[in-house]
């Protein structure tokens, strides 16, 4: 195995595990709650060696996934999810934002309790651009682990969408954002995932209709 397969490898064990202490803790008392924090213990402190930090840092990773724990039902650790939008112009050119990072994407952001995932895909665009869109079509669910990401586990609900507007960028929400041709896009782009590109690809010029999901592993 190669050395970045392990580290993902490793990065989605250490979550996991995590998750079910701080689920175990939640539902959990007696001797199965000293477990529960014996595990959470022992995740921080791989998390830490993973990321070349010491036992200081350890505890506070600790630390900091116990203060989450919430009890019963409440406590239960789940992905997380978030909404983007896949927006065309009449030109056929693709709506990127620049991130405060520096970096390109879609327009996306974390689903708001209270509100629906096409509701909050239409808002991203919205703060971001202020471009108002309708939600057209589901584009596809991805899995933020199985893109290749050792960053925190993300279920991406992409929608696709045509519309118009004029741009007016929130410099709260990004830097920049601009249309450009799918065969152009700005450098650097953010994160690993590229899978939306070709899905945007197959629904906005091929006239895809079916939404994608990832394999069983």
């Amino acid at each position: 195995m190669a050395q970045g397969d392990l580290v993902l490898e490793l990065s989605s064990f250490i979550e996991r595990v995590s998750a079910i202490a701080r689920t175990g803790l939640a539902f959990s008392n007696g001797f199965d709650l000293e477990r529960y924090e014996e595990l959470l213990n022992e995740a921080a402190r791989m998390r830490a060696s993973l990321d070349s930090a010491g036992p200081a840092e350890a505890h506070a990773i600790y630390r900091r996934w116990r203060d989450e724990v919430k009890i019963g039902y409440e406590g239960y650790v789940t992905a997380a999810v978030g909404c983007g939008a896949i927006v065309f112009n009449e030109r056929d050119e693709i709506l990127m934002t620049q991130r405060p990072t520096g970096k390109w994407w879609y327009p996306t952001g974390f689903c708001d309790v209270g509100v629906s995932p096409a509701e909050n895909a239409a808002r991203e665009v919205l703060e971001e651009t202020g471009l108002i869109v309708t939600p057209l079509r589901l584009m596809g669910v991805t899995d933020s682990q199985k893109l290749g990401s050792p960053a925190r586990h993300i279920y991406s609900i992409l929608f696709y969408r045509l519309d118009g507007g004029k741009l007016r960028v929130h410099t709260l929400e990004a830097l920049d954002a601009r249309f450009f041709r799918l065969d152009q896009l700005p450098e650097p782009l953010h994160g690993v995932d590229r899978r939306w590109i070709a899905l945007a690809r197959e629904f906005h010029f091929a006239g895809r209709i079916h939404a994608y999901f990832d394999p069983l592993s």
